[in-house]
């Protein structure tokens, strides 16, 4: 099966790359960040319009495939399944949502996007997730930051729009310590489909992703394995 991961903002694709070797032969992993932007979609194109540029993309695929979104990664993942249903095309066997509440409900925590340099900085620092290369270069933080401040923006900006629920089975990932996506907020994912749903909580803040690793392949592999069968 095909696994398309969509990272989170500032996410670092190499991050989800470096799990293919682990997942195979499960799953084949492919990436879809910044560097597999559509580009006829810009920087700060609204998470609606790069689903709806996904989904073109993907309309054509042949086999079965799964989603797993990180943060910002989970809206457009959850975004790109709904606008594959309204273009007539098959859905992703599962979708995997990890690290942002409910896509009907608010973000809590600070918005980024409009912040001071400084700040914005500070706040991402705290945040986590982002390469330290990144993080220890203030070269390298001047070129990222327009993007990066793009995709927050992105992120801050998405309000749901009501439509039918998927059907496809959801698997909602919380850290156990994140106050950005908590469990309680995360809950809330089983009103989007019609289909099979559970929320496991792996230990760790926001990026339990990173530093969780082998708790969430295995729960990934284990959600692979039953949309399989």
């Amino acid at each position: 099966m095909l696994l398309y991961c969509f990272p989170h903002a500032g996410g670092a694709e190499s991050l989800y790359r470096a799990w293919a070797e682990e997942l195979a032969p499960d799953a084949e992993v492919r990436v879809l960040g910044r560097g597999s932007r559509p580009s006829t979609v810009a920087p700060a194109a609204p998470v609606t319009a790069l689903a709806s540029a996904l989904a073109d993309r993907l309309r054509a695929e042949n086999g079965p495939f799964a989603f797993l979104g990180h943060s910002l990664g989970a809206l457009i993942a959850f975004e790109t399944a709904r606008e594959l249903r309204s273009k007539g095309a098959p859905g992703p066997h599962t979708l995997i949502a990890s690290g942002h509440v409910a896509p009907h409900l608010p973000s809590p925590g600070p918005e980024l996007a409009d912040l001071p340099t400084v700040k914005f900085w500070e706040e991402v620092r705290l945040l986590g997730g982002t390469p330290p290369e990144l993080m220890e270069s203030e070269a390298l933080r001047e070129v990222a930051e327009p993007g990066l401040r793009a995709e927050f923006r992105a992120a801050e900006g998405y309000r749901y729009s009501p439509g039918l629920p998927l059907d496809c089975p959801v698997l909602a990932l919380a850290g156990t310590e994140d106050d950005r996506a908590p469990a309680e907020l995360m809950a809330p994912w089983r009103m989007h489909t019609t289909g099979d749903f559970e929320l496991q909580l792996v230990p760790g803040g926001h990026f339990f992703i990173a530093e969780n690793t082998a708790c969430v392949l295995d729960s990934v592999r284990s959600r692979l394995t039953a949309a399989v069968r």
